[in-house]
């Protein structure tokens, strides 16, 4: 085996080999070493080779050594780095990638992190355009740092294993950028230890669940979890930017409670790991989204069906509301879904006797402004209209429906039935 040894350090070193479209740097088994203060730049594809060693000294700084390639790596041997890797399109590890400090971007178009063996960053920097996409499990120790670019684990996890809450980081205040999605079976991971809030920036542009990126309406909804106690645990996250009837999740089959789901999107949230309870806060925008009154979930105590989570509440905001669940610790089962309530109404009257009148009352559950739309008996006229008490003196069934004029969601008919009875009479009989 032949072996040489490259050592390149303080100067600016350019490779392009040979003159086809594609050109290619391989190093069959040499070692091949840049120092701090090096930049190397590749005008074509890195492969390293056999028992190939490519080492990229620094100390994670900008000082440290640069590697700059326009096309592709693929790692079949064994690349050691604390410094800079720059990286224009496909990033192919099959091998031993040591991470060290090492921050690697990927400033390219749209590009592949792929390979054979799941690669363990320690920084990871989305920049350039167009979509990452995984082909493997990834995972970072470091900083993940999106900007406003999308990173598609597609079927694979990508697992932030830093428990910093602030080890993800995107471009602030986007709504179009900076998110993570996946198809069906994907998700991002994160590892946590502390009680602070865990921000996955989840979102996607497509609407189908193979996650195909640019074929559907873009939507950023990402998913805050505040673990309640340090006990370590790991979470999971995935928005289906789909309605979930098509992943098997049945809008039709609903509790008692529920009124209609959430037809544009839902979130798959697990605890893969730990035993930490935590707050699970789903962002929606209502203006797009619609208004919703809670958070549900698939199969919480009954198989097949969506229901309630008891004490959620939603909190208004721009541009997002928030639908949370305090203290949580049912991850039996991952969807999760933005509902409304079917309002339930209770009726009130009471047998007259002629000539009275007694009050006829609807009572909504749960409070709030509602339309009331009345059945009355025949006799009784006008017909009282949107209101939800007035006098009658006419018996019969009175029937009501109310309505949330905001969800358009309406109660079953409920309805009280009272008589009226004659006035006793007395006879006065005088005496013989």
């Amino acid at each position: 085996m032949n072996y040489f040894y490259l050592l390149l350090t303080g100067f600016i070193c350019s490779f392009s080999i040979g003159f086809s479209q594609t050109p290619t740097l391989k190093n069959n088994g040499a070692f091949i070493k840049a120092q701090p203060g090096a930049f190397i730049r590749v005008n074509g594809s890195v492969e390293n080779n056999s028992a190939g060693v490519i080492t990229v000294n620094g100390d994670g700084s900008s000082a440290s050594a640069q590697v700059y390639v326009s096309e592709d790596i693929t790692n079949n041997a064994t690349i050691t780095a604390d410094g800079y890797i720059i990286l224009l399109r496909h990033w192919f590890n099959n091998n031993t990638f040591n991470y060290g400090l090492s921050t690697v971007f990927l400033e390219g178009d749209n590009q592949f992190l792929g390979g054979t063996v799941a690669t363990t960053f320690n920084n990871l920097t989305l920049d350039g355009t167009g979509v990452k996409t995984q082909q493997i499990n990834k995972s970072a120790v470091g900083i993940l740092d999106l900007k406003n670019l999308e990173l598609n684990t597609d079927i694979y996890g990508f697992f932030m294993q830093n428990t910093s809450p602030t080890a993800i980081i995107r471009t602030s205040g986007s709504l179009t950028g900076g998110f993570v999605s996946s198809a069906n079976g994907g998700y991002l991971s994160r590892a946590t230890n502390t009680t602070s809030s865990y921000l996955f920036p989840v979102g996607s542009t497509a609407n189908n669940s193979a996650n195909t990126p640019g074929t559907g309406t873009t939507r950023y909804r990402p998913v805050d979890i505040s673990p309640i106690t340090t006990n370590a645990s790991s979470y999971t996250v995935r928005m289906a930017n789909v309605d979930a009837t098509t992943e098997t999740f049945d809008r039709t089959l609903i509790a008692p409670t529920i009124c209609a789901t959430n037809p544009l999107f839902y979130h798959q949230i697990n605890r893969t790991s730990g035993t930490a309870d935590a707050s699970v806060t789903v962002n929606f925008i209502a203006s797009s989204d619609g208004n919703w009154q809670g958070l549900a979930r698939w199969n919480i105590t009954t198989p097949n069906l969506w229901q309630e989570i008891a004490g959620n509440s939603i909190t208004a905001g721009t541009p997002f509301s928030q639908a949370t669940k305090t203290s949580w610790n049912n991850f039996s089962a991952t969807p999760y879904i933005l509902y409304n309530v079917k309002p339930s109404v209770t009726v009130t009257c009471a047998d007259i006797c002629s000539g009275s009148t007694t009050p006829v009352t609807a009572t909504p559950s749960p409070s709030g402004t509602y339309t009331y739309s009345w059945t009355v008996p025949g006799g009784f006229s006008p017909n009282p209209g949107n209101v939800n008490t007035f006098n009658s003196d006419v018996g019969g069934t009175y029937s009501v429906v109310i309505t949330d004029p905001v969800t358009n969601c309406a109660s079953d008919p409920i309805d009280c039935t009272f008589n009226i009875t004659q006035n006793p009479s007395v006879l006065f009989l005088s005496p013989p």
